[in-house]
């Protein structure tokens, strides 16, 4: 599996631990094969100069942003990477992958399927996943199908940043009603551990940050702005 997902500095020493944990972790995994990263001009030039990078140069791809990525860059490009299985994901997200759950990813091959996973927390003082509202963290899919499958398809309707309110919920809506995809969320056995502790947010609150665009529920809430996600994609446990 090859992961594309942002790096950044922060200011709050605690903070910077969670994010260099994750991907350090995630680097050291066998299932994880490359790590596609998106990093400011001048993050990289203190990227490049660190251990971590220069440990693991073999496996990181740079992608020099001026800007945090949407969902839509993202996908874009993804859809240049050739014939992987690829994830977007959080910045401090962990993947914990037992080796008797990896063939999960075959799942994905050549078929217009993918796993929207919902996230465990640090210490599991928060269970997202027994008290689900349609929050994933990590969105996998093969790369060749998602590139063949959006070729008419507008991306704008994603052109969100990571963590704007209720993109998950378009996210799903893009994927079922646009793409034709099936959504799955086995996210007891392809596990991801939300290193969060600290609760300190990094990117620069902007417009689309602060505006909620979607919410997910059986049914409209005509108190919830945005836009309504009907698909409840639950946590499941896929049979290998």
């Amino acid at each position: 599996m090859d992961i594309v997902c942002s790096f950044y500095y922060s200011s709050n020493e605690e903070r910077q631990k969670e994010i260099e944990r994750a991907l350090v972790n995630n680097l050291s995994k066998s299932y994880i094969n490359k790590y596609h990263i998106y990093i400011t001009n001048d993050d990289y030039n203190r990227f490049i100069n660190t251990s971590i990078y220069n440990n693991n140069i073999s496996k990181i791809i740079i992608i020099k942003s001026e800007n945090q990525p949407t969902y839509s860059d993202y996908i874009k490009y993804v859809c240049t990477i050739d014939n992987k299985i690829c994830c977007i994901c959080n910045s401090d997200i962990e993947f914990i992958i037992e080796d008797s759950n990896i063939s999960l990813l075959d799942m994905l091959y050549n078929e217009k399927k993918c796993f929207f996973l919902t996230r465990h927390e640090y210490d599991s003082s928060y269970p997202l996943i027994t008290n689900f509202g349609g929050s994933h963290d990590a969105f996998i899919f093969h790369s060749t199908v998602l590139k063949n499958s959006i070729l008419d398809n507008n991306l704008n309707y994603i052109n969100y940043v990571q963590n704007t309110w209720g993109i998950e919920a378009l996210l799903t809506i893009y994927f079922i009603e646009k793409l034709n995809y099936q959504i799955l969320n086995p996210c007891y056995q392809i596990k991801l551990i939300h290193h969060h502790k600290s609760d300190v947010r990094l990117w620069t609150m902007n417009e689309s940050r602060n505006k909620i665009i979607g919410y997910t529920s059986p049914t409209p809430n005509n108190h919830q702005s945005g836009i309504h996600n009907k698909h409840m994609i639950y946590p499941v446990k896929l049979s290998l």
